[in-house]
């Protein structure tokens, strides 16, 4: 695992990644391609249309990867058949995905840009940056997590289950990448001690209740 790189983009499937991988092998970008599906995924019945490669490259290549990215979408963009979903979409929706790049592909972002400007409604760059310096901002808010979470970490710590020490340790380590490259904790103070909590009160348990079966 190469050290200093942050998520620039998620894939559901390895294929999808390739033509860019290329691109910024062409271009001399360090990057990383992480497969983030598991065992656990799936005995949680995740769905498998989850997004489980992420892309990884260094914070300062995210400027010039997405350049490097919308040129080799441009001529996809000309040939799009006019059947292609998005056009069916109102200009709301159309903007929603703009503000929300994060979770669309590059090229449904840069298509529904397109859209906008045929329709009469070109987002220019200058509000371009604005919105995805907001939308940042938004993103960076910490969650607070569900008090079921929390009741059910307290109490199978107390019966010394691993499911405690997961818990524990999901409120406690969990984190979230923003667009820009930053991560950040994504549950808050409060509730990573919680987590904390629940990881040391399960550790307790566990040897207790070693020491009960062994006595």
């Amino acid at each position: 695992m190469i050290k200093g790189l942050s998520t620039y983009r998620k894939f559901i499937y390895e294929d999808d990644a390739l033509e860019l991988l290329e691109i910024l092998k062409q271009n001399h970008i360090t990057y990383e391609l992480v497969n983030n599906s598991s065992q656990l995924d799936s005995n949680f019945g995740a769905d498998i249309n989850t997004k489980q490669f992420e892309l990884k490259i260094h914070k300062d290549d995210f400027e010039q990867a997405e350049k490097l990215e919308e040129e080799l979408i441009k001529n996809e963009l000309e040939n799009v058949e006019e059947d292609y979903h998005l056009f069916d979409y109102s200009d709301e929706e159309l903007m929603e995905i703009v503000i929300k790049k994060e979770e669309w592909s590059k090229f449904d972002y840069l298509l529904a840009q397109k859209i906008l400007k045929e329709r009469g409604k070109e987002v220019n760059p200058e509000l371009i940056n604005v919105i995805n310096k907001q939308r940042v901002k938004d993103l960076a808010t910490q969650e607070t997590s569900p008090t079921w979470l929390i009741i059910i970490g307290y109490v199978t710590a107390i019966l010394g289950g691993f499911l405690g020490i997961f818990i524990g340790a999901y409120l406690m380590y969990y984190k979230k990448a923003l667009p820009n490259g930053d991560r950040i904790y994504g549950f808050d103070r409060n509730d990573r001690s919680h987590g904390q909590n629940i990881l040391i009160l399960s550790a307790i348990a566990f040897f207790v209740w070693m020491g009960i079966k062994l006595f």
